[in-house]
C-alpha cells in the first residue's frame, strides 16, 4: 500500500471503521463463550452444583441440633450415649481432675459426597479436582437392570471436614469440639488402592469374611427392622441397616437395592473404613467424655445422615407446609413427568408412616425417610449424592 493511501482523510476513516468492527467482533465473540463456560459449568449433569455453600440455611436440618440437646442428664439421647447426670471429671495435663457440667448434642461436622465420575466435587460447586476419568463408577439404579440382570454399582467418594457450627460462630466450646474449624478435604477414594479391589480390602478388614455371608446377613436383617424404628444398637456394628451388606468395605455394590440406598451404604462403609484406619473416633458414651477415643469399630449410634443433594432432606416434613423441590427444568415434558407425584420412584403409598425428623439413623429404611415424599431422586439422572453427617458429642464443660 503505498504512502499517499495512508494519507488520505477517507482511507483513514475506512481503515479506523474497519478497525472498530473488528475488535467489537473480537469483544462479542470472548463474552460468548464465557457465557457458554458459565451456562455449561452451571448445568453439567455428569458434575453438577450441590450449592452447598450457597444454601447453608435451607439445605442444613436446624431440627437435628436443636431437639437433641442433653444438659445434666436432661434431654434425648441415642443408645450407647453417657449417663452422667450432675457431674463430669476430666485430668489437665499435669493428671489434676478437673470438674464439669456434662453435655451432650448432634452436631454436622462431615460431609460425604458420593460420585460416579471421578474426581467430580459437587460440594465445591460442581468442578473437577482433576482431568481423570480413571476409575468410572457404575449405577445401574436398583432391582433388575435393564439386561435383566440383578443390578450393580461402584461409587467413589469424597469426605470433607464440615463443621459448620463452628464457621458460623455457633457453639465455640473447646471442650466438645474435633479440632476442626473449616471447610477441609480430609479423604478421596481415587488415590486408595483398596477401595475398588475387594480382595486387597481384606487386608485391613479381615472380619469381612465373618460378616459378608448368608448367616450374618440374617442377623442384619433384624439390625434393619430395629434401625427402621429408629432404635439404633452398638452390638450391630457389621451390619448396614436395611442399605446392604456392609462389608466389603469398597466401592462396589452387589446387589444394589436403589441408588439412594446404595449411596447411603456407601457412606456407612467409609465410617467404619475410617475407624478401621484411625482416621475417625468415638465420640459418644462415658470414655469419650473428655476426649474422642480411637475404635476399631464403627459406632452406629454415633451418627445420623440428611441428605443435602440432589434432593435435601430439610426440604420436606411432616410438620412443614414446604413442598417437594422441583429437579429439572419445568419446560421439559421429561423432567414434569419425574417429578409427578403418579411416578415416584419405589413409592410405597400411604402404608409408609414418614419419618418425621430431617437427619435419619444410617441404615434407616429408604420407605421411611425417602419413597413416601418423592424419592428424592430422578432415576437414571441423578448419578451424584451428598450427605451431611451428623455427630453426636458427648463433653464434659469444665469450670476454668
Amino acid at each position: 500500500m503505498s504512502l499517499s493511501l495512508w494519507r488520505n482523510p477517507k482511507m483513514k476513516l475506512k481503515i479506523a471503521v474497519a478497525m472498530r468492527k473488528l475488535l467489537m467482533v473480537v469483544i462479542l465473540t470472548v463474552f460468548a463463550q464465557a457465557a457458554s463456560a458459565q451456562e455449561t459449568a452451571t448445568t453439567n449433569p455428569a458434575c453438577p452444583d450441590a450449592n452447598v455453600f450457597s444454601k447453608v440455611f435451607t439445605q442444613i436440618c436446624w431440627d437435628c441440633f436443636l431437639d437433641s440437646l442433653n444438659i445434666l442428664g436432661i434431654g434425648k439421647k441415642p443408645a450407647g450415649a453417657s449417663n452422667k447426670v450432675l457431674a463430669c471429671t476430666c485430668q489437665d495435663e499435669l493428671g489434676v481432675p478437673e470438674f464439669g457440667t456434662p453435655m451432650g448434642f448432634w452436631s454436622p461436622t462431615k460431609i460425604n459426597e458420593v460420585v460416579t465420575l471421578p474426581w467430580c466435587s459437587p460440594s465445591l460447586g460442581g468442578v473437577k479436582l482433576q482431568n481423570s476419568i480413571t476409575g468410572m463408577g457404575i449405577n445401574q439404579g436398583g432391582g433388575q437392570s435393564s439386561g435383566g440382570q440383578t443390578a450393580q454399582a461402584f461409587y467413589q467418594y469424597h469426605y470433607f471436614s464440615y463443621p459448620i457450627m463452628a464457621m458460623l460462630g455457633m457453639m465455640l466450646l473447646p471442650d466438645c469440639s474435633d479440632g476442626f474449624v473449616d471447610m477441609d478435604l480430609l479423604y478421596i477414594s481415587e488415590i486408595d488402592p483398596l477401595w475398588n479391589n475387594d480382595l486387597l480390602a481384606l487386608v485391613l478388614n479381615p472380619e469381612a469374611v465373618i460378616f459378608a455371608n448368608p448367616a450374618a446377613m440374617a442377623w442384619c436383617a433384624a439390625d434393619c427392622v430395629q434401625t427402621t424404628a429408629d432404635d439404633q444398637r452398638e452390638e450391630a456394628y457389621g451390619c448396614a441397616g436395611c442399605d446392604g451388606s456392609l462389608y466389603p468395605l469398597t466401592g462396589n455394590i452387589y446387589p444394589q437395592p436403589d441408588a439412594v440406598a446404595g449411596s447411603s451404604l456407601i457412606t456407612q462403609r467409609v465410617l467404619a473404613s475410617l475407624h478401621r484406619k484411625g482416621l475417625a473416633h468415638k465420640t459418644i458414651g462415658d470414655e469419650a467424655m473428655c476426649k474422642p477415643e480411637f475404635f476399631p469399630t464403627i459406632p452406629r449410634s454415633q451418627y445420623r445422615f440428611s441428605m443435602l443433594y440432589p434432593v435435601p432432606e430439610a426440604t420436606k416434613g411432616p410438620d412443614k407446609a414446604t413442598s417437594i423441590p422441583f429437579i429439572g427444568s419445568p419446560a421439559d415434558a421429561e423432567d414434569v413427568k419425574q417429578n409427578s407425584a403418579d411416578n415416584d420412584a419405589g413409592s410405597v403409598g400411604d402404608q409408609a408412616e414418614v419419618f418425621e425428623d430431617c437427619c435419619h439413623p444410617m441404615g434407616m429404611s429408604t420407605a421411611r425417610w425417602c419413597t413416601p415424599v418423592g424419592g428424592r431422586t430422578r432415576p437414571g439422572k441423578d448419578m451424584a449424592f451428598v450427605y451431611l453427617i451428623w455427630n453426636y458429642r458427648n463433653c464434659c464443660l469444665r469450670s476454668y
